[in-house]
């Protein structure tokens, strides 16, 4: 259930059943995700997997970029949903990129719009007034917000014109109402899901091949944009500590961003540069995770990492930061342990977590388990899918 704004301030998860028990109807509905750069990130993936679930069940979904598409868009395309690029120019906003966007989603006879990120909302809620459509969005982290005052006044007029406000984590809804004045009622969470099966059958087996490693060689990876908030230079000195003491270890950066190339050559000025791989985007997630021997996520800020649930679907000892939900996830050992949490930045922390795991490999196949059976009871996919229906039908209906 969802709380209104006369029961609580703070809203609580939609139940594992939806709202009403029953899985709301979406045949024939036509739906535009609106996103920035249809890319290799959680929002991104996020936004795939809803739009495949819906298009299976007899929905027809379009995707709509604003600045480029980068990533892997095959999956969608195998579906027969398309993806399109209305570019806008880099201005606050840019009228000439909602006329076009105005054009398209009448010629397609769009009935909902679900944004997935503020940039997005903006044209969004633009268009949702000038066509009658409703829109939803999911807000999948806040740094950005944080990092800028205004754009918190931004959020709350532009929710104005929202339907329903979807938080990845009771974390960023709590935000949302408290930080940025935005109607409790209008706010749901839906956590992030994983295909636990998918993860669990996934085979590393090529992937290590392909780095070459031994079998006494483990692998420490980040999979995640290379961006400061991300932490990745926390992950390379936090390496750099360890790798005198574990010759054998070897670690992979799966992603790209704005610090690839300041990270290639710190590793080179260490001396590093051999044991250090920086892999770009890839498709083959899976199998990546699946190849990993430790999956460290070191960020700074994080909603509900993705990456985070798909290391423990596949089995992975995961290191994290105690960030935004993550502690909720990574239990401590009185809780049942399932992974190892260290203090956002701490190199020395992180570096010291990783010497323990490195050392001990029970260790990393129990927490690998635990992880695992933790994420398939906790986190199906199938239940994220379910209450983005309900609040698409509650968006429909005119609920709020």
């Amino acid at each position: 259930m969802m709380a209104t704004a006369s029961d609580n301030p703070v809203p609580r998860r939609l139940s594992r059943e939806g709202e009403a028990g029953v899985l709301p109807e979406v045949d024939g509905l036509r739906l535009a995700h609106l996103i920035l750069d249809m890319g290799f990130g959680g929002a991104e993936r996020l936004a795939q997997d809803v739009a495949i679930a819906l298009q299976e069940r007899g929905a027809r979904c379009h995707v709509v970029c604003f600045d480029a598409i980068s990533g892997n868009t095959a999956p969608l395309a195998r579906h027969g949903i398309p993806v399109e690029l209305i570019q806008r120019k880099q201005i606050a906003f840019d009228s000439r990129a909602c006329l076009r966007l105005l054009r398209r989603l009448k010629a397609l006879g769009v009935q909902l719009l679900h944004a997935h990120d503020l940039s997005s909302l903006s044209y969004a809620v633009a268009a949702g007034l000038l066509l009658g459509i409703p829109v939803v969005m999911t807000e999948h982290s806040r740094h950005y917000i944080e990092a800028r005052r205004i754009r918190r006044l931004e959020k709350r007029l532009l929710c104005l014109g929202v339907r329903r406000l979807v938080a990845v984590s009771p974390e960023l809804a709590r935000a949302s109402v408290e930080r940025d004045h935005v109607a409790p009622g209008k706010v749901a969470v839906i956590e992030n899901g994983v295909d636990v099966e998918r993860y669990a059958r996934a085979q590393g087996r090529a992937f290590r091949e392909e780095l070459a490693l031994g079998p006494g060689e483990a692998l420490v990876g980040m999979v995640g944009r290379l961006e400061a908030i991300k932490g990745p230079d926390v992950l390379l000195e936090a390496f750099t500590a360890l790798a005198g003491r574990f010759p054998g270890a070897r670690l992979a950066y799966v992603g790209e961003g704005g610090l690839g190339e300041a990270l290639r050559a710190r590793s080179q000025a260490l001396g590093l540069a051999a044991r250090v791989r920086f892999l770009g985007s890839r498709s083959d997630i899976p199998q990546v995770m699946s190849g990993l021997d430790i999956l460290v996520l070191p960020s700074l800020s994080e909603g509900l990492p993705l990456a985070l649930l798909e290391g423990m679907a596949a089995g992975r000892a995961v290191v994290a930061t105690a960030v935004g939900r993550v502690p909720g996830i990574v239990r401590p050992a009185w809780e049942g342990e399932n992974g190892r949490l260290v203090p956002p930045g701490d190199v020395r922390a992180l570096a010291r977590t990783l010497m323990t795991l490195l050392g001990d490999a029970p260790l990393r196949a129990r927490l690998g388990r635990a992880a695992q059976d933790f994420v398939a009871r906790r986190y199906r996919l199938q239940d994220t899918f379910r209450n983005y229906q309900t609040v698409y039908a509650q968006a429909l209906a005119g609920r709020t």
